[in-house]
């Protein structure tokens, strides 16, 4: 009995890999969040950029940066570029949605798995522990006697 309780049951190594898959779904996870956080952030700055450009005159001038060079911009065009890139960014927020929602429905399988896991554990370790006591109390029995 000594050498089972050195080394991890297959149960143990089992919980561990469970929760392996876990951390590794959660780390994705806080990954993803940090992304959909920079869209969010540049889908602000850009609706920045929209509301200047609508306060804009038609006349007036638009420069567009190009490398080291300032180049003008039709306005018309500057707030297409503006809306498509808002678009853009919108349709990025709806991806990184949807695996968040597929990583949380990943990580809440598995830690369902690893508290089922832990309890099956925790209920053979009872019962082993009770099997024990049992034992004990007999062979205290067949002492007495």
């Amino acid at each position: 009995m000594a050498a089972k309780q050195g080394a991890p049951s297959a149960e143990a190594k089992a919980i561990e890999e469970e929760m392996g898959q876990y951390r590794a779904i959660e780390a994705k996870q806080n990954d993803v969040l940090m992304t959909r956080q920079q869209f969010i952030m540049q889908l602000q700055e850009n609706d920045m950029v929209k509301q200047e450009l609508d306060r804009l005159g038609e006349d007036a001038g638009v420069f567009k940066l190009i490398g080291p060079v300032l180049i003008r911009q039709d306005l018309d065009e500057a707030k297409q570029n503006v809306s498509k890139r808002m678009d853009f960014i919108k349709g990025e927020i709806q991806k990184t949605e949807k695996i968040i929602e597929k990583n949380k429905q990943g990580m809440q399988e598995h830690g369902e798995k690893v508290i089922k896991m832990q309890g099956d554990l925790q209920a053979k370790a009872a019962a082993a522990a009770r099997d024990v006591i049992k034992e004990a109390q007999e062979e205290e029995e067949v002492e007495q006697d």
